[in-house]
């Protein structure tokens, strides 16, 4: 199996699993995914967070009109301080994981500030309004997104400030620190839930983009094998038939419109039966690619090298007059007739090719096709191992 395939198996067998872990190789990824996607909504949490946590100074003067100066000036301070943090870390910081608990830990601050302002109220209405503590809870849980270990571990903290200054409020008073837990307690459970779904979600839809993900490259590079395969030659890599002449017609489209010279070469391999009656057809396909790979390396970049079919190759020459194109020709069957291509070590395969030239007078393909192949007829029957012009350029 490929390190993809493995990849892909590990993600679906977590994505089976009830806490959806991410592979130790994609937490990085995990987490960058976070950011690019949760930065925006974590900044917006922080600063709603904080603006509740300061709108609690209204019910104050309602309620414990004795601290309000007070609380007003701890509130706007410590408020004015998480903003300027706060707007630091969102512009500086690039981890996720420590944006994600920057509002649970300022929201843990903020709580022992609350508490130790009730402790010094003497309003009557405090045993009441320390209800009001669980907005700490829920806020906090509510913003983590990518991480439920810190927020459990924070949650804990928080509950602890909450209940410590519930007891010095209550002066010890156990019924009511029994109803307080009463309530507490389903909020705290309820709020850990929530915080719990939002990263188990985070990482489903994380795990799931990836699958998506690498299902589309496979499509992607499915289609290009598949695109590849019905261009190209398997046995030589070479263009085929329909290729190349889609090539060429738009090569033509060019030369005719610069008004350039173009050739056309038609070349096959001498008694090639020959060779794959006595050395075998896995021989016979190491001569095909050689040629092909050797034509290559002659060619120009511009130069269309196609398999016609059996053992014939094409090849078109943009910008090439005749002359040139036979000089091509020449040091091409020169250099495939210097081939040994090994089959046993005593007895390696030589080869010779005959090749027609013919242009590409009117920039007709077809033509140029016919004359070609008229031209590679007489160079067999005139011994092959040979270039020959087309007969109608004289």
């Amino acid at each position: 199996m490929s390190c993809d395939g493995e990849l892909r198996a590990r993600i679906e067998q977590s994505l089976r699993r009830a806490m959806s872990p991410v592979p130790a190789e994609l937490l990085t990824a995990y987490y960058g995914y976070q950011d690019i996607h949760f930065r925006r909504y974590l900044l917006v949490t922080n600063f709603l967070g904080q603006a509740a946590y300061l709108s609690y100074a209204l019910a104050d003067r309602l309620v414990v009109p004795d601290i309000f100066a007070a609380s007003l000036a701890w509130r706007g301070t410590y408020i004015g301080l998480i903003l300027l943090l706060t707007l630091a870390a969102f512009r500086w910081c690039r981890d996720i994981r420590l944006l994600d608990l920057l509002l649970p830990v300022s929201i843990l601050l903020a709580a022992m500030i609350w508490f130790r302002l009730l402790v010094d109220s003497n309003s009557p209405h405090v045993t009441t309004y320390q209800y009001a503590s669980l907005i700490f809870i829920v806020l906090a849980n509510l913003c983590i997104q990518v991480r439920f270990v810190p927020a459990l571990l924070l949650s804990l903290l928080i509950s602890a400030v909450t209940l410590a200054g519930v007891h010095r409020l209550a002066a010890g008073d156990g019924m009511t620190l029994l109803v307080f837990g009463l309530v507490y307690l389903p909020v705290l459970f309820f709020s850990l839930f929530i915080s719990f779904s939002n990263t188990l979600e985070r990482r489903r839809i994380f795990l799931r983009s990836r699958l998506d993900a690498m299902t589309r490259d496979e499509l992607a590079q499915a289609n290009r094998k598949l695109q590849t395969l019905a261009h190209t030659d398997p046995l030589t890599g070479t263009s085929n038939r329909r290729q190349f002449h889609l090539s060429a017609e738009r090569e033509l489209a060019r030369a005719r419109r610069q008004q350039e010279p173009i050739c056309l070469l038609m070349l096959d391999i001498d008694h090639f039966k020959r060779i794959n009656d006595q050395h075998g057809h896995d021989a016979g396909d190491r001569v095909l690619r050689e040629l092909a790979g050797t034509a290559r390396k002659m060619l120009r970049e511009p130069d269309l090298l196609a398999r016609f079919g059996g053992e014939e190759f094409v090849a078109l020459l943009p910008n090439t007059a005749l002359d040139s194109a036979r000089t091509v020709a020449e040091r091409l069957r020169v250099k495939l007739s210097e081939l040994r291509i090994p089959d046993l070590p005593q007895a390696p395969i030589r080869i010779t090719v005959s090749i027609g030239v013919a242009p590409l007078y009117q920039f007709d393909l077809d033509q140029a096709l016919k004359e070609a192949d008229r031209a590679l007829y007489l160079a067999k029957h005139g011994g092959r191992n040979q270039v020959r012009l087309a007969t109608s350029t004289g």
